[in-house]
C-alpha cells in the first residue's frame, strides 16, 4: 500500500502535530540559548581574583586585590555556609531554583507594584540576570532590559544552577571598590564568609541594593533596619539591638587593622596565591621587633637593614621571613628583600669546608697549622685571624669552632677550590654555581656572595643528619660532628672568648660571619628542629663606621631559637658507627701519661688515633713546622754560628735548623717559605745558596719558593748580612 493512502486512512491526530512542533521550537530555541558565540561569559569567567594570604593558623597576613585594583576574591560556593547563601538568594530571587533565568511571578507582581505606583519602584530582575548584568552591562531601558534577559536564559543553558550562583555570588558589587561576598565580609568584618554569623550576613545581603545607603561601616541605622526587615524574611531569630551591635563592628575606626593587613611583605609578595601559609604571625612580628630594635641602637655606624629567615627544619617551612626592616622606609631600600639579596657571608662558610674535609678523610682531632703562611704564587695571600693573633698548632674542632682563618685556608688549598664549589653548590648554594670557576682561596674566608635563604637552608643539613629536602648530601657523621663542634663552647673560646650570646639554656649550634670591611654581619643558629639566619649590614654597600660584632646578629637568632623553641631538646646521639677517645689537647693523638692537657673526641670506629709523641717526659717537641711560630711566641733569641755580622740586622724567621716539607697534595708553586727580617732598608738582597732570588719588601719580608734540600738563606744589604740554615724535604 502506497504511503499517500496510509496517511489518508490513519491521519496524525492534531495534538501529536502540536507537540512535536513545540518540541522543535523547543530544541530550536536551546540550541540558539546554548551554542550561540557568548565571549563575554568566557571573558567573565576568566578574570582576575585576589587573593588573602594567612599565616599558619588562619590569621589574615595580606590580601592582594585583583589585577584591575579592584578588592575581588574567589571562594568555593561549597566553602560559604549554606545560611549565608540562603539569605542572599532570599534577598534577591527567592525562587532562583524554580525559574529558567526570568521569573514570571517576579515580573507580574513587579508590573501590577510599578503601576500602582506610577512610576518604577520595583524590577524583577532574578539573580541570573543580576550576573547576566555583570557579564555584559546594558543601557537601561526596555531594550536593555528583554536583551538581559535573553543572556540570562543563555546563561541557564549553558550553566547549572550551582556555577551561576557561585559567579554571582563572588561578583556581587558592594560599593567602595569591593565586589564579591568574600571580599565584602573581609572588608567589613576581617573575616572569612565561613565565619559569618546571621546577624553579619544579613547586614552584608542588603548592601548591594544601595550600596551609598546600606553599608555598616558608613550608615549603621538605615543599614540595620533594611537588614531587620530581610532577617524577618528569612525568620531569623535577631532584632535591631543585634544588628546594630554587628554593624557597629564595621566601623572604620575600628577595621584599620582589619581592612589593611600587611605582614611579612616580602614573603607575601613571593606567595602568588592565597590561603594558609607555613608563617607564624607572633613569631614575625617578634622577629621584626627585635631586628628594628638592634638597627635602631646601630644607626650611627650606617648599619640600616636587616633580615631574618626561620625555617622548620623537618620539612623546610618556612616560620619567620623579614625581608627588611621596614619595608616602607625607602631611604634604606626597604622593599628590598634582604633574605634574597646577595653579600659575602664571611666565616660562615667555614661549616660547610669542614664538613667536606671530613668527607675527605680528615678527623676532628687532626693538627691545622695558625701560623703565618703566604697561599699561592704569583697572586700571594697571606690571611690572618680575626684577633690577629697565631695560635701554633690547632685541632680541627678548635679551628672550627673558634672561626680560624689560616687552618680554614690550608684546609681549602689541600682540598681544592674546584671540589669546594662544587659542594655548595650540591647543598644548594645557586649563587656559588652560576659563578664555578671564578673564586679562590678567599672562598674559605667568604669572600664570594650568597644570599641568607641560602645559607639558612644549607646549614640546616647539619641538625637534619646531613640530607637536604632531597637527598643525603653528606655522611650522618659529618653532619653530627660539625653540630657538635659548633654547639662546643670550650673549644670556641680561643677565639670568641666566653661568648656568652651563643650560650643558650638549650642545646643549639651557632656560626656567626662578618665581610672584609665589617659591612655585612651574619648569624646562623639551629636546634634539632629550626634554623635561623640573621643578616645585618645596608643595601648601599657602604662599609660601616666602626666595627660592628657579629654577635649583634647572634643576639637575634638565639632569641628567634628562644621564642621558636621554648623547650630544651636535645641534641641527636652520636651515630652508631663513632667511638670516644681520650686525646692529647695540643697533638690530637691518643693521650699518654706526659700530655698536658686531655680532653675527648668522637672518631669513626675504623680510626684509632696513635700515642701522643709530641709529649716526652717533661719535654715538648712540636714538629719543624711549628719552630718558627714558637721563636716569635717565646721571643727566643739565641745567636747562631751564622748569625748576623752586624747586630742590627737579622733574619728572624726562618730560625737556623729549620726544617721544611713538601705537600705533595698542592702544586710546587703554591708552596713557598716566608723570610721576615729586621734592620735592613727596604730592597735588601736575598740570596739562596748564593743565588740571587729577589730583594725584601718594605715590611721586610720576602716570600722563596720551596725547593728540596738543604739551603743557606744570606740577606744583605750596606747595613750588613745575616744568614740562615734550612732543609727542605
Amino acid at each position: 500500500m502506497r504511503n499517500e493512502e496510509y496517511a489518508k486512512l490513519h491521519p496524525m491526530p492534531r495534538i501529536v502535530k502540536i507537540v512535536i512542533i513545540v518540541f522543535a521550537c523547543f530544541l530550536l530555541l536551546y540550541g540558539v540559548l546554548r551554542f550561540t558565540p557568548y565571549p563575554a561569559l568566557a571573558t567573565y569567567q576568566n578574570r582576575s581574583y585576589g587573593f588573602a594570604v594567612l599565616d599558619r593558623n588562619g590569621r589574615l597576613l595580606r590580601v592582594f586585590p585583583a589585577e584591575d585594583g579592584v578588592k575581588r576574591e574567589w571562594v568555593p560556593i561549597e566553602d560559604i555556609p549554606a545560611g549565608v547563601v540562603r539569605v542572599f538568594i532570599r534577598a534577591e530571587d527567592s525562587r532562583f531554583y524554580w525559574h529558567p533565568g526570568v521569573d514570571p511571578i517576579a515580573i507580574a507582581a513587579a508590573g501590577l507594584r510599578n503601576l500602582r505606583a506610577r512610576r518604577t519602584v520595583s524590577g524583577a530582575s532574578t539573580i541570573t540576570m543580576q550576573l547576566a548584568r555583570l557579564i555584559r552591562p546594558r543601557e537601561r531601558g526596555l531594550q536593555g532590559k528583554l536583551l538581559e534577559a535573553f543572556d540570562a536564559l543563555r546563561l541557564e543553558a549553558r550553566l547549572s544552577k550551582k556555577q551561576i550562583l557561585e559567579l554571582w555570588i563572588n561578583g556581587i558589587p558592594f560599593g567602595s571598590n569591593i565586589e564579591g561576598l568574600p571580599a565584602a565580609s573581609r572588608a567589613r568584618f576581617g573575616m572569612e564568609p565561613a565565619s559569618l554569623d546571621d546577624a553579619r550576613a544579613v547586614l552584608l545581603a542588603v548592601i548591594p541594593r544601595r550600596p551609598g545607603l546600606y553599608d555598616p561601616a558608613i550608615n549603621p541605622e538605615a543599614t540595620a533596619t533594611a537588614a531587620l526587615a530581610l532577617s524577618r524574611r528569612c525568620t531569623l531569630n535577631l532584632d535591631k539591638a543585634a544588628l546594630m551591635q554587628a554593624a557597629a563592628d564595621a566601623a572604620p575606626d575600628k577595621l584599620v587593622d582589619l581592612k589593611t593587613p600587611f605582614y611579612a611583605p616580602h614573603f607575601t609578595d613571593r606567595t602568588g596565591s592565597g590561603g594558609k601559609t607555613t608563617i607564624d604571625l607572633d613569631l614575625q612580628l617578634y622577629a621584626e621587633r627585635r631586628l628594628a630594635a638592634e638597627i635602631a641602637l646601630l644607626e650611627n655606624n650606617r648599619v640600616t637593614n636587616g633580615a631574618v629567615l626561620a625555617i622548620d627544619n623537618a620539612s623546610g617551612a618556612v616560620l619567620v621571613y623579614v625581608g627588611s626592616v621596614s619595608w616602607f622606609d625607602d631611604v634604606n631600600g626597604g622593599k628590598i628583600d634582604g633574605v634574597r639579596v646577595r653579600n659575602q657571608p664571611g666565616s660562615c662558610l667555614k661549616p660547610f669546608l669542614y664538613a667536606l674535609a671530613l668527607e675527605k678523610g680528615f678527623s676532628p682531632n687532626d693538627i691545622l697549622p695558625d701560623i703565618p703562611i703566604i697561599f699561592g704564587s704569583s697572586e700571594a695571600y697571606s690571611p690572618m685571624n680575626f684577633n690577629r693573633r697565631f695560635n701554633g698548632p690547632v685541632r680541627f674542632r678548635v679551628a672550627l669552632a673558634s672561626s680560624l682563618n689560616i687552618p680554614a685556608v690550608y684546609l681549602l688549598e689541600r682540598l681544592g677550590v674546584d671540589a669546594f664549589e662544587g659542594w655548595l653548590a650540591d647543598l644548594g648554594f645557586e649563587s656559588i654555581a652560576a659563578n664555578r670557576g671564578s673564586h679562590g682561596v678567599g672562598l674559605a674566608l667568604g669572600n664570594a656572595r650568597v644570599s641568607l635563604e641560602e645559607l639558612t637552608r644549607a646549614f640546616a643539613v647539619f641538625p637534619r643528619g646531613g640530607q637536604t629536602l632531597d637527598q643525603q648530601v653528606m655522611s650522618p657523621y659529618s653532619a653530627w660532628i660539625i653540630s657538635d663542634i659548633l654547639a662546643d663552647r670550650a673549644s670556641r673560646f680561643a677565639g670568641f672568648g666566653p661568648a656568652p650570646t651563643l650560650a643558650t639554656e638549650f642545646p643549639s649550634m651557632f656560626k656567626t660571619g662578618t665581610a672584609n670591611q665589617f659591612q655585612h654581619i651574619w648569624a646562623v643558629g639551629a636546634t634539632t628542629r629550626y634554623t635561623v639566619g640573621v643578616w645585618m649590614g645596608n643595601f648601599s654597600g657602604e662599609t660601616v663606621v666602626g666595627r660592628t660584632g657579629s654577635s649583634i646578629p647572634a643576639r637575634i637568632a638565639a632569641d628567634v631559637l628562644r621564642a621558636i623553641e621554648p623547650r630544651a631538646l636535645d641534641f641527636p646521639t652520636a651515630p652508631g658507627n663513632v667511638n670516644r677517645h681520650h686525646i692529647c689537647t695540643l697533638s690530637g693523638m691518643a693521650a699518654g701519661p706526659a700530655c698536658s692537657g686531655i680532653t675527648q673526641e668522637y672518631l669513626l670506629d675504623d680510626i684509632m688515633p696513635a700515642p701522643c709523641a709530641w709529649h716526652r717526659g717533661s719535654v715538648t717537641e712540636y714538629p719543624p713546622e711549628y719552630q718558627a711560630w714558637l721563636a716569635e711566641r717565646f721571643r727566643w733569641g739565641r745567636t747562631h754560628p751564622q748569625a748576623a755580622q752586624n747586630s742590627n740586622v737579622r733574619i728572624r724567621l726562618p730560625v737556623s735548623g729549620s726544617v721544611f716539607y713538601f705537600d705533595p697534595t698542592l702544586p710546587p708553586a703554591a708552596q713557598a717559605i716566608r723570610i721576615e727580617t729586621t734592620g735592613f732598608s727596604p730592597e735588601a738582597l736575598v740570596y739562596a745558596n748564593d743565588v740571587l732570588q729577589g730583594s725584601i719588601n718594605h715590611a721586610g719580608i720576602f716570600t722563596l719558593p720551596l725547593r728540596r734540600g738543604a739551603h743557606r738563606i744570606t740577606v744583605e744589604d750596606e747595613n750588613g748580612s745575616a744568614v740562615t740554615d734550612i732543609a727542605v724535604r
